[in-house]
């Protein structure tokens, strides 16, 4: 037998002590343990908190919680509050982590009651493996029919072309009895490197037997995580609470030394609905601020998670959930309100709405900045300061109509946390009125010939179908109405009217009504030059049959605005017998160059006489005054 060292017996003494003042385990008749496996005795740490649960994490990931249970948690449930690791007062140094920094002993295996019955046979062994507390110290339970002396382990590398082995002295009996109980090595702090190691555990009892089970277990020896003050907030996302902000601060606990060293320069991945990353501060703080992109307008709850990787010395990585919690999504009512129901607008203006956007909230309704609205399919717009919008439609409305102003549906800008709501108002058009003045002359009789038709922008022929006949000189001033007449019910119209002056521009105009805009046709321009005969005259009167009938005139025609002779052309004499409809030309006379005439006749009948000139190019045929001559 090794025979220990004074420290070591001194602990053994202590834990001795401890141990009598426990309940005695019943033992049966063949000298075993009577019924179930006993529960085990927590080891107990004279420097550490024994109201600490924090503990570094074991190898597989899980649920975060921040009560870790005495069996081996996963790598994902963290603990925030370490405390001193290893029961042998001989193990620390001054570089050894303070009982704050480092995982507590928690509770050990129970031991394995089977011990053979006495003078029967060599030790058993029962569960073999890491202390369930820290990685740093191998666990043996194992039972004889004496009092067990000795317990080692040899620890060979898993991997590696040349695979170290390790012997592991000094375990001390931590629950349990010498011949049944649960016995903990000191922190392996001579391993070569953190890994998987294969466990060969050997025994020896009191009466010189022992045994030795090769390859009782493998055990990882990796740092592990330890999280401190963790925290998720808000507690529920709504309206006001659109980010969620992940706190704490992550040290490393190194099984083989025993220290705890803040995790600098770690980069974290926070999920929450979307993701986003940040590294760990020198001190191994963390603070990251995520906006959830919610999946879908329905949403009643967001997942939020914080992980990391932690590279193994075999190459592969092993996943560490730091923190998660799910939040509720609270949803609240919005509203649209207008600034008007109702809008007049000329024909080729646009639609607009103005208004605010507001939500409620603790009963109160705010207003909404940074909402996304639609109105129809082209306007579209974001609530600003206030929850002041204003929409446009890019388009032109051609009649009456309603629009709706709502709250975005579209599954990227619509916000999550409010209610659709829509609301509406109406548009009244004031329609154009469309006149076209589309074929038009002045003849040679001074006659205006019009055709075309009227509507309006909405398709429809305005009620009132009066249109105005106006005349301008130079086309852009002094526009006088001549006359007016009224189109067919189709809007279309075709006649001629006599104009005074055949020279200058023309258009039509309407006076539109409360539902219809003023409207002008576009405009035509003639120049043709007025004429006139002035003076004329046929006597004497009355007259003797047989006798002569002389005509008399002057032929004139418009320059400017005054009349000047037009001389040398040819003016004709007509004559219509009393009692009859036609006329009969008797002949021609040319002016001369002071556009004077005399033309001589001899008397038949009664009748009315006229001069007329025929118009050539661009002047207007002239009529002179008719008059009449009694013959007798």
């Amino acid at each position: 037998m090794r025979t220990r060292s004074l420290v070591s017996a001194a602990v053994s003494a202590a834990l001795g002590a401890a141990l009598l003042a426990a309940p005695a385990l019943a033992y049966g008749a063949d000298g075993g343990t009577s019924g179930q496996v006993p529960a085990a005795t927590a080891t107990t740490n004279p420097t550490a908190d024994p109201t600490s649960t924090d503990t570094p994490t074991s190898a597989s990931s899980g649920t975060p919680s921040d009560t870790p249970s005495p069996s081996s948690p996963p790598i994902g449930e963290p603990s925030d509050t370490p405390t001193s690791a290893d029961p042998t007062p001989s193990d620390p140094t001054p570089s050894d982590p303070t009982p704050s920094d480092t995982p507590s002993g928690g509770s050990t295996p129970a031991p394995s009651s089977s011990a053979p019955a006495d003078g029967t046979g060599a030790p058993v062994f029962g569960n073999v493996g890491s202390d369930p507390s820290d990685a740093g110290f191998l666990t043996v339970a194992v039972s004889s029919d004496s009092a067990v002396t000795e317990v080692s382990a040899d620890l060979t590398e898993l991997r590696g072309a040349a695979p170290a082995t390790v012997a592991v002295t000094g375990f001390t009996l931590v629950s349990g009895t010498p011949q049944d109980g649960v016995w903990r090595s000191p922190r392996m702090s001579q391993l070569p490197s953190y890994g998987s190691y294969d466990v060969t555990v050997s025994a020896q009892d009191s009466d010189g037997d022992s045994t030795s089970s090769a390859h009782a277990t493998t055990v990882d020896v990796e740092p592990k995580p330890v999280f401190a003050d963790r925290s998720i907030s808000p507690a529920v996302l709504d309206v006001e609470h659109t980010h969620v902000t992940l706190s704490g601060r992550i040290s490393l606990f190194d099984p083989i030394t025993g220290d705890t060293s803040p995790l600098a320069g770690k980069e974290l991945s926070a999920t929450a609905e979307s993701g986003s990353s940040a590294v760990t501060a020198a001190d191994g703080s963390y603070t990251i601020d995520v906006a959830p992109k919610l999946n879908g307008l329905n949403a009643t709850s967001v997942p939020v998670s914080l992980s990391f990787w932690i590279a193994n010395p075999d190459g592969t990585n092993t996943y560490v959930l730091v923190d998660s919690k799910t939040l509720p999504v609270v949803v609240s009512p919005s509203r649209i309100r207008l600034d008007h129901s109702s809008v007049r607008i000329k024909f080729g203006a646009k639609a607009s709405s103005s208004g605010v956007v507001e939500y409620l909230y603790d009963g109160t309704w705010r207003p909404a900045k940074g909402v996304a609205l639609d109105m129809g399919y082209y306007a579209k717009a974001t609530s600003g300061a206030g929850g002041r919008f204003t929409l446009t439609d890019p388009y032109i409305p051609y009649d009456d109509s309603t629009f709706t102003v709502e709250t975005s549906l579209d599954s990227y800008l619509a916000d999550p946390y409010l209610t659709a709501s829509h609301a509406q108002f109406k548009v009244d058009v004031i329609n154009r009125t469309n006149i076209c003045f589309c074929s038009s002359w002045i003849d040679e009789y001074s006659d205006l010939h019009i055709q075309g038709s009227m509507s309006a922008s909405n398709g429809k022929v305005p009620p009132n179908r009066k249109l105005y006949v106006q005349q301008s000189a130079d086309g852009k001033t002094g526009w006088k109405s001549l006359g007016w007449f009224t189109t067919k019910s189709d809007g279309t119209f075709n006649l001629d009217g006599y104009v005074a002056v055949p020279k200058g521009y023309w258009r039509l105009y309407s006076a539109g009504s409360s539902d219809y805009q003023p409207g002008y046709s576009n405009s035509v321009h003639f120049n043709r030059t007025a004429t006139r005969i002035t003076g004329f005259n046929a006597g004497p009167e009355p007259v003797r049959k047989g006798h002569t009938v002389t005509t008399t005139g002057t032929l004139q025609k418009l320059s400017g605005t005054k009349w000047v002779a037009f001389g040398k052309q040819r003016i004709y004499i007509l004559f219509q017998a009393k009692g009859k409809k036609s006329w009969t030309s008797l002949g021609s006379v040319k002016a001369d160059s002071r556009g004077r005439f005399t033309a001589r006749f001899t008397a038949k009948q009664d009748g009315t006489w006229v001069g007329v000139y025929l118009a050539s190019g661009s002047y207007v045929d002239a009529e002179s005054y008719h008059d009449y001559v009694d013959v007798r």
